[in-house]
């Protein structure tokens, strides 16, 4: 089964807008519950038991008095954040950067907006690819640099990797931003789509399973 992009931009919306809401164990058993289902739907079947049994262990480590505080801290912040994270990574997860411009597109959003964003999402995954690379161009001239190099050399640290780093990037953003625009994302007549895409029941269950949660926690 296929969720379309706007649902699930939706989903993400909600989980925004509910974090920092105090909640019962039962209420957010009820939203991780909804949200494994997502996942078991479009066929990932480990990450819909990650986010319940992640919740539950979480959820109950929060509650011991016996561990260190910076534990407990942790375990709580992340039991009140998990149902965001959850819905961000089945986004991600589930989602192609064409398919989100697609749907976000049907919202009439600006194409200036949606260039931006096409390039952000294709150049995020780049900064660890360009990150290795530089580090090879390193060693292959016998110089090797460690995480620990940032605070005991920061000025080498610095010269030899930050900076082939930041213009590497910059190469990397510039081919990006033409490669986008070659593809018409910049056109200010409607483009052609390749993608089809129609709510169907599937994403309206998602927008009723939210509504219902709203209504039971506020009624």
């Amino acid at each position: 089964m296929r969720f379309d992009a706007r649902s699930k931009i939706l989903l993400v919306i909600f989980a925004g807008v509910i974090y920092g809401l105090p909640m019962t164990v039962l209420e957010g058993l009820y939203l991780l519950v909804g949200m494994a289902v997502c996942y078991f739907l479009v066929g990932h079947i480990k990450m819909g038991f990650v986010t319940l049994l992640g919740y539950l262990v979480v959820n109950q480590l929060s509650q011991v008095d016996w561990l260190p505080m910076w534990i407990f801290r942790f375990t709580f912040m992340l039991s009140h954040i998990w149902f965001p994270l959850m819905a961000g990574h089945f986004l991600l997860l589930t989602t192609s950067t064409y398919e989100l411009i697609h749907g976000l597109r049907k919202w009439r959003l600006p194409e200036s907006f949606l260039l931006t964003l096409g390039v952000m999402f294709c150049f995020l995954p780049r900064i660890k690819k360009e990150i290795r690379l530089v580090q090879l161009s390193l060693q292959t001239r016998g110089i090797c640099l460690r995480k620990r190099d940032l605070l005991k050399q920061p000025h080498r640290y610095i010269e030899y990797l930050l900076v082939p780093l930041m213009m590497s990037l910059l190469r990397a953003a510039q081919d990006l931003t033409i490669a986008t625009l070659t593809k018409g994302l910049a056109v200010t007549k409607r483009p052609s789509e390749f993608l089809q895409s129609r709510w169907t029941w599937i994403d309206w269950s998602v927008c009723a399973w939210c509504l219902s949660f709203l209504i039971l926690k506020f009624n």
